[in-house]
């Protein structure tokens, strides 16, 4: 099988749902024969490890988010790759820039064309993509940008041919939001050997860690763990991983442990993801006060550690977290109550705490990335069967999409590409056929294709004003040298 996959994010940066997309294309590429689509130094194919083929698009901006340059020549230099590449399927991991681009392509070739969402769609803007991008607090908030962001997701979900959920959770997120289409629900994998080789804390030592990971921000809310940290003995040592995406949070956090006069945490900073696994071997507990996670990696690789977790609810801890390997908090619970299953797991006789660590560590042992690839070509496969083909009303819809969404030069690239695909062109002409309640999936209203086309023309614009922040602040800089 021949797969494309596409990242907004380089290999490394993005946090998990950036980490997921360049692992699974290099698990994927053991076997088939893959490409990922992703930010780089220079537009153009790189070979990548194991057999990976890597084709990157000049972006700039910082370690964390990338904007990527979507000029008419970039464009055009994209699709003719994708077309000497023939993929099979074509599988976004996030809703817009290289992913809405690689839509467009697949639409046009009648690509099958599936979204991971590791999002809950309706909070897309709570999971930190205003921070990473710097994006004015107010503006994030408001309703014009609620508007915006839904409209976005709604036209980017009715041209997928399917989305993977990652859990119960995600999957009944996506159906409120109004998709109707086929959802699979796969979850994140992880590669299991790396933590389940690791030796468990000792419970008798007399400093009990407690570790958190994850950028330092309003929705991980590492404010309720300092909270929670006052109503614990002073030999209880909690460390903080991560680095804050907005500096005002870490500045409240500084305040607090000041004006509290806390002495027993640390702030370790952003670490290499290598380094995890021997943070994870020395705690005794893995505490997590996020208000969402659709899916956290972070509390997937402390459960295959055998590391118990003690978390409030989200998405991730209501999935995976019992008594049995740690404790499960409402969200309302006080922090001294959070602080009492902190005590109450490491008050554990050993025996009991070995066998907790030992139930952690089989609650995710089906989340190997093994597992997870055959789930994943078992959906592509059912995904294959639905038969498609350009029929002329579906020509019409991509010719409304890219003449609201695009000026100038990628405009006229596109239409051209359109009209070849209506004529039969054999380069762009594939053998399977839409069924007729298939085709009512794309069509959009001409709005949704507006508000789509402010991300493209954007993507320019942004690339060259954080070329230009870069250089001022002595960031990365993905331009020509």
């Amino acid at each position: 099988m021949k797969i494309v996959f596409t990242s907004i994010f380089r290999s490394g940066s993005g946090g998990g749902g950036g980490r997921v997309a360049h692992e699974l294309a290099q698990q994927f590429a053991r076997e088939h024969e893959v490409a990922i689509i992703c930010p780089a130094d220079r537009t153009g194919y790189t070979p990548g490890k194991n057999g990976l083929a890597v084709y990157g698009i000049r972006s700039a901006g910082d370690a964390e988010f990338q904007m990527p340059e979507l000029s008419a020549p970039t464009i055009r230099d994209l699709f003719d790759f994708l077309d000497g590449f023939k993929p099979d399927i074509v599988h976004a991991h996030e809703p817009a820039l290289i992913g809405l681009i690689g839509q467009v392509w697949a639409r046009m070739n009648s690509v099958p064309f599936v979204h991971t969402s590791h999002v809950l769609p309706s909070k897309a803007v709570d999971f930190g993509t205003a921070d990473k991008i710097h994006f004015p607090t107010p503006l994030a908030n408001s309703p014009i940008s609620d508007f915006a962001i839904n409209s976005i997701l709604s036209n980017f979900f009715t041209n997928c041919d399917a989305l993977i959920a990652l859990n119960q959770s995600a999957y009944d997120s996506i159906r409120e939001f109004g998709y109707t289409g086929p959802v699979f629900i796969i979850p994140n994998g992880r590669v299991l050997s790396h933590y389940t080789s690791k030796q468990i804390a000792d419970i008798n030592s007399e400093q009990k860690n407690l570790l958190f990971i994850g950028y330092l921000n309003e929705r991980k809310n590492q404010h309720y763990l300092l909270k929670a940290l006052k109503y614990l003995p002073e030999n209880y040592f909690l460390r903080l991983i991560g680095k804050p995406l907005n500096p005002d949070y870490k500045q409240k956090l500084d305040k607090y442990i000041e004006k509290h006069e806390i002495a027993n945490v640390e702030f370790m900073g952003q670490i290499e993801h290598d380094q995890i696994s021997e943070f994870l071997e020395s705690a005794h507990v893995f505490t997590s006060a996020s208000t969402m996670e659709v899916q956290s990696l972070v509390v997937i690789e402390a459960l295959a550690s055998g590391t118990p977790v003690v978390g409030l609810s989200n998405e991730t801890i209501d999935e995976l977290i019992s008594d049995d390997v740690g404790a499960w908090l409402a969200r309302n619970q006080k922090p001294s109550e959070f602080a009492e299953q902190v005590i109450r797991v490491c008050s554990l006789p050993e025996d009991q705490y070995g066998e907790m660590c030992q139930n952690a560590r089989d609650r995710v042992a089906h989340l190997d990335w093994s597992n997870i690839v055959q789930s994943t070509i078992l959906a592509y496969r059912e995904i294959l069967t639905i038969k498609l083909f350009m029929s002329e009303e579906e020509s019409d819809m991509l010719n409304s999409l890219v003449n609201f969404f695009t000026l100038g030069e990628v405009r006229e690239y596109l239409l051209s590409v359109i009209a070849e695909a209506r004529k039969g062109s054999p380069a762009l002409k594939r053998r399977l056929q839409v069924p007729r309640w298939l085709q009512s999936w794309i069509r959009v209203p001409s709005s949704t294709w507006i508000i789509s086309g402010v991300t493209i023309l954007v993507s320019v614009i942004g690339y060259l004003f954080m070329r230009g922040k870069g250089n001022k602040n002595g960031q990365l800089d993905s331009g020509d040298n």
